[in-house]
């Protein structure tokens, strides 16, 4: 009997792992067959798979082996592309120009496929060059002189690359200037040989097998399906969504309803264009008052508060919602398209804000002014069930898909990750749980430094931290990253620690990409980050041989949060439900940042004393962590740990410290 489609891909995949990929160098990794082999059966069965796969597993060769093993197989008729749905820019440019030319190539070479694998990248017009208005930009700042000569090079170099994600050093004001427009005009002169236009024909009508785009565009995507207007995407058969902890993020992003003051402020400009002066001016009036009416003084440090309206502000709303109809009525028919439904949208989200209704949680963030004082930023309306969202947006479509990340269990156990995505009732489900191959039991050792007493305030509490991390970086020699949950915190510590030793101390603050990569450069350095640092970062060889984890990262409490703690019926439960398995989830990801290759080896203190044995939520930490690792409370037991695992010109040339 000939093997069916099913049984012939599966033993595909058997020959791709076992002899094809380690003709070509790479190891034969069981977990990493499993996972395919898992992947295949959601596929063919139209489920949905849950796929935790420990660092160093090969979870993107798994699902691009399955995902194109299990188009070869599916009738011509049947052949629509699958969608790569990923959290970073990084994860894209690896998977388009490293993983899959090098599939494509090999599995060509070997008769498994006919045909070289067809991609395209996939991502919103903000993110593409307008010929036109690019041209014009060009123009403006060549007249501005040679001051302008290094600004007017950047725009040049846009000629030869469409993507502006890869432009080095454009400024967010020139890419905001020449990005493609929300609406491109029907009669625009560059239309025929404009770079975006050709590039859209080729994503909608070239044979196309594989469409990657990050999961902001695959939510819009689904929104627009929705909503019955045209897609983003190309119908698709199947989803792969990769670093997947991210997509509930996201879902709470896109499905967020936002009343902003600048949005409010770019309307009465463009009223104002439109020769509308005497509308803008009481829209002008209008923005007044409700940023009076929600103002709040400079004391305060509030970010964020629950939605709880006063007189007042009532008013303010209101006289929002009275203005925009009535001033502009009479002049619809004059206003452009976009004008009219931005109105309409503004409409109809301040009527959102004067009703009360309990599927949306609504709360106000605040921004600092450029007075320093907080001043009212926005209005935020969120769904109460977000799950429910993205159910109906993504698995409602009875579309397989493949959820992987490194970070969607914890011990096992998945009920969170299904909570958050909607995936507790109705749909199949299956779940795999596969561990690192690497040796975390002979190459890490874990941390708990004692602490002598509790510190009685913040500023002796970082005083204690600098000093313990003193203590931890002499016993590494160095080579340290340290991670934190608060920025402030770790500035202090920063200048606690920045003249206590003969080796660079560097801290990344937001968006410090630079210093990242001047650690990288360094032979032996401190490195104090917090934020993009605790994931998706590598740093792999001797770069980093201790990891710090400074504080627990618990979720910061927020309205979003509040709103869901009323579901439980104490607290101690919504601790337990969602606070924790946030926290391992994330503590996941920092400790991924310690050992990346096989060989590696690496020290992870965690100072947080709830982590100690004995501690609040030491077994929850245990339960996030690999099995089998070696725990100490001792920091003199990190140099033998290390001086067993490092060379001898690790530990050269000595240093101390000042």
């Amino acid at each position: 009997m000939e093997p069916t489609g099913y049984e012939t891909a599966h033993r595909q995949a058997e020959c791709i792992f076992r002899q094809i990929l380690p003709s070509c160098g790479m190891a034969v990794r069981e977990g990493q067959i499993q996972l395919c082999h898992t992947m295949l059966d959601a596929l063919f069965a139209r489920d949905i798979a849950l796929c935790d796969a420990g660092v160093g597993l090969g979870k993107t060769y798994a699902y691009l082996v399955a995902a194109i093993l299990w188009m070869q197989q599916r009738a011509l008729p049947l052949r629509q592309p699958v969608v790569i749905s990923t959290a970073s820019i990084a994860l894209q440019d690896a998977i388009l120009n490293e993983y899959i030319p090098f599939l494509s190539e090999t599995l060509l070479r070997n008769g498994l496929i006919g045909s070289p694998i067809q991609t395209v990248l996939r991502k919103g017009k903000g993110r593409f060059a307008c010929d036109l208005r690019l041209l014009q930009r060009q123009r403006e700042v060549a007249q501005r002189g040679e001051k302008f000569a290094r600004r007017l090079r950047v725009l040049q170099n846009v000629d030869a690359c469409l993507d502006l994600d890869r432009v080095q050093g454009l400024t967010g004001y020139d890419r905001r200037r020449i990005c493609v427009p929300e609406r491109c005009e029907k009669g625009c002169a560059a239309r025929n040989r404009c770079r975006y236009r050709r590039y859209l024909r080729k994503a909608e009508h070239d044979p196309i097998q594989i469409q990657v785009c990050n999961h902001n565009y695959l939510l819009a995507d689904a929104i627009h399906r929705q909503n019955g207007w045209k897609p983003l995407l190309r119908d698709y058969s199947a989803i792969l969504i990769d670093e997947a902890h991210k997509l509930p993020e996201v879902n709470q992003q896109m499905q967020t309803r936002s009343l902003r003051v600048a949005d409010l402020q770019d309307l009465a400009n463009r009223l104002a264009r439109e020769n509308l002066v005497h509308g803008a001016q009481q829209l002008k009036r209008a923005i007044h008052l409700l940023v009076a009416a929600f103002a709040v003084g400079p004391t305060e440090r509030t970010d964020c508060a629950p939605f709880d309206p006063q007189e007042k502000q009532t008013a303010a709303l209101k006289q929002l919602l009275h203005l925009l109809p009535a001033s502009f009525q009479q002049h619809c028919g004059k206003l452009a398209t976009s004008i009219r439904q931005e109105i309409q949208r503004t409409v109809q989200l301040t009527q959102r804000f004067l009703v009360q209704d309990a599927q949306w949680i609504r709360y106000v963030e605040y921004a600092v002014g450029p007075d320093t004082t907080r001043r009212f930023a926005a209005l935020h309306a969120v769904p109460a069930d977000l799950p429910s969202c993205l159910d109906a947006a993504l698995w409602s479509q009875g579309k397989p898909a493949i959820l992987a990340s490194g970070t969607l269990a914890a011990g096992g156990d998945f009920s969170n990750t299904r909570r958050l995505l909607g995936l507790e009732h109705g749909v199949p489900v299956r779940t795999l749980q596969v561990a690192s191959p690497f040796d975390y039991a002979h190459n890490c050792l874990l941390v708990f430094p004692k602490t002598n007493s509790r510190w009685k305030c913040a500023a002796s509490g970082n005083r204690k931290i600098a000093s313990q991390l003193c203590n931890l970086i002499k016993a590494a020699h160095g080579h340290t990253l340290v991670l934190f949950t608060s920025y402030e915190q770790m500035g202090e510590v920063y200048e606690s620690l920045k003249e206590t030793m003969d080796i660079p101390i560097l801290q990344a603050r937001r968006g410090s990409q630079t210093v990242v990569e001047q650690f990288k450069r360094c032979n032996n350095a401190v490195l104090l980050a917090g934020g993009p640092c605790w994931e998706g970062v590598d740093f792999p060889g001797d770069m980093v041989s201790l990891l710090v984890i400074v504080r627990l990262p618990f979720p910061v409490p927020d309205p979003v949060r509040e709103a869901h703690r009323q579901n439980y019926p104490d607290l101690h439960s919504y601790i337990q439900t969602e606070i924790v398995p946030e926290m391992q989830q994330k503590l996941r990801q920092g400790f991924g940042r310690a050992i990346r290759t096989e060989t590696d080896s690496c020290a992870v203190a965690i100072l947080d004393p709830r982590a100690a044995p004995g501690g609040r939520y030491h077994q929850a930490v245990l339960n996030a962590l690999p099995d089998g690792i070696p725990v100490t409370t001792k920091i003199e037991d990190i140099e033998p740990f290390l001086r067993a695992h490092k060379s001898p010109d690790y530990f050269l040339p000595n240093f101390d410290f000042n």
